[in-house]
C-alpha cells in the first residue's frame, strides 16, 4: 500500500455567533469555539477533525495554542502508521495533551478512512449501524421552561433526555418531581447531570427520588475524581451512576475507577481520550469490566461525528448525546446528525467521519489561524 503523508496542516479557532448557553445556574454563558484541524495529505485527500471547546469570558485560545505546539509532530506523518503517530504524540511535552493528541488522531482517522473510502465506523469494524440520541437540555430559567422543552423534544422524535438542571440541591429536587408528575404516563429515558455540584448526600437524597421513578441515570452528582463518594452511591441507587467525563481523560484512570466500583457506566469524549486510538482502549476497558460507556458528545457537528463513529465501532454504546438548541451546534456544517422518526441517529455514509464543512461560513467566524508545511529538501 503506498504511503499516504500529511504534507500540510491548517489549523483554526472558530467563534461561532449561535446564541450563548450554559448547564448551571452556577456558571455564566458559554464561548463555544471549534478548533479544526484539517491535514492535507500527499494523495490529495483531507484529513478532518474539530474539538469543542467552552470556556467563560471570551473563546477558547488554549487548545488552539496546544494544537500549534502538536501539529510539527505531525507533519510528514503516515496515517497508515496512526498507533506509532498516537504514541509520538502523547509523550511530547505539550500542554492539554490529551486534547491535541485527540484532535489529530481523529484528522489522521478521518484521512486514512476517506483514502479507503470507508466510514470510520466500518473502517474500525462496526458493531453498530445506527444509535439512540438523547436531547440534552440547556440550562432554563424556571421549571415551566423545562417541561415545556421536554414535550418539545419529544415531538421532534426523541424518547430520551438529559436535564441540565439549575445545579441548586432544593431547586433541582423540585424540578425533578415536577418533571416526574408531569410525564408519569410518558415512557422516557430521563438522565439527570448535576455538573458536579452536589455533596454525596444531596446525591442520594434526590438520586432515591429518581430511582422511585426508573430513571435511567444519573450524571455528575459528584467531582469526577471522588471515587469513593461514587462508588457509594453507586452501591446505594438502584440507577446507574456516571461521572461527567471531563477530567479523567485516560484510560488507566477509567480503569482504576472501574477496579474500585466507582461508577455504573464510565464517560468520556473522543475529543479528550485520545481520538479514536484512546477510546477503542477504554472501550475495551469498559467492556472487560461489562459495563456501557455514555460518551460526552455535548458540541458542534464534528465533534458529534468523531463520538458516534467511536460508538458505533463498539458494542457498548448505547446513546449518542445530542446538545440543543440543536441547529446552534449544526454550524458549519451541510451534513447535521439529527435523530429519525424512531429516535436513531445513523451515519451519512460517507468515507471518514461524513461530514461536509461550509467553509464559506466557517472562514467568516475564525479569530486565529495557522497553517504548517512540511519542508521541502
Amino acid at each position: 500500500m503506498k504511503d499516504v503523508l500529511v504534507q500540510e496542516i491548517e489549523l483554526m479557532a472558530v467563534g461561532p455567533d449561535g446564541p450563548m448557553v450554559t448547564w448551571s445556574s452556577r456558571l455564566g454563558p458559554m464561548y463555544e469555539a471549534l478548533v479544526i484541524a484539517r491535514l492535507r495529505l500527499s494523495n490529495g485527500i483531507e484529513g478532518l477533525a474539530g474539538v469543542t471547546v467552552y470556556t467563560e469570558h471570551e473563546f477558547d485560545q488554549s487548545v488552539y495554542a496546544a494544537s500549534s505546539l502538536m501539529a510539527p509532530f505531525v507533519l510528514g506523518r503516515s496515517v497508515h502508521d496512526i498507533p506509532k503517530v498516537y504514541r509520538h504524540m502523547r509523550s511530547r511535552y505539550v500542554p492539554l495533551n490529551h486534547v491535541a493528541t485527540s484532535l489529530f488522531d481523529i484528522a489522521l482517522h478521518d484521512g486514512k478512512a476517506k483514502s479507503l473510502n470507508l466510514p470510520i465506523y466500518k473502517m474500525l469494524g462496526a458493531a453498530q449501524e445506527c444509535i439512540r440520541a438523547y436531547a440534552s437540555s440547556p440550562l432554563f430559567d424556571n421549571d415551566d421552561a423545562y417541561v415545556a422543552y421536554v414535550r418539545e423534544v419529544l415531538n421532534q422524535g426523541y424518547t430520551t433526555v438529559k436535564i441540565h438542571p439549575y445545579c441548586e440541591f432544593r431547586e433541582d429536587l423540585r424540578l425533578v418531581k415536577r418533571l416526574i408528575r408531569e410525564f408519569e404516563d410518558k415512557d422516557i429515558g430521563w438522565i439527570l447531570d448535576a455538573d458536579a455540584n452536589y455533596t454525596r448526600d444531596q446525591a442520594l437524597r434526590i438520586g432515591r427520588v429518581m430511582d422511585q421513578a426508573g430513571w435511567e441515570f444519573f450524571e455528575a452528582p459528584l467531582p469526577d475524581s471522588n471515587l469513593k463518594g461514587y462508588g457509594a452511591l453507586a452501591n446505594a441507587l438502584d440507577m446507574d451512576v456516571v461521572y461527567g467525563g471531563t477530567t479523567l481523560p485516560d484510560p488507566h484512570l477509567i480503569e482504576l475507577g472501574l477496579q474500585m466500583g466507582a461508577w455504573d457506566r464510565v464517560r468520556f469524549e473522543a475529543s479528550g481520550i485520545g481520538g479514536f486510538t484512546g477510546g477503542n482502549e477504554a472501550m475495551a476497558i469498559a467492556r472487560a469490566h461489562g459495563v456501557k460507556c455514555e460518551l460526552l458528545s455535548w458540541g458542534y457537528t464534528l465533534s458529534q461525528a468523531a463520538n458516534l463513529h467511536l460508538m458505533l465501532a463498539n458494542s457498548n454504546c448505547e446513546y449518542l448525546e445530542q446538545a440543543s438548541p440543536f441547529d446552534k451546534y449544526e454550524f458549519g456544517t451541510k451534513t447535521p446528525l439529527r435523530p429519525d422518526a424512531d429516535g436513531l441517529v445513523y451515519p451519512t455514509e460517507m468515507p471518514g467521519l461524513g461530514v461536509e464543512m461550509d467553509w464559506h461560513v466557517i472562514q467568516k467566524h475564525v479569530y486565529a489561524s495557522r497553517v504548517f508545511e512540511q519542508e521541502t529538501v
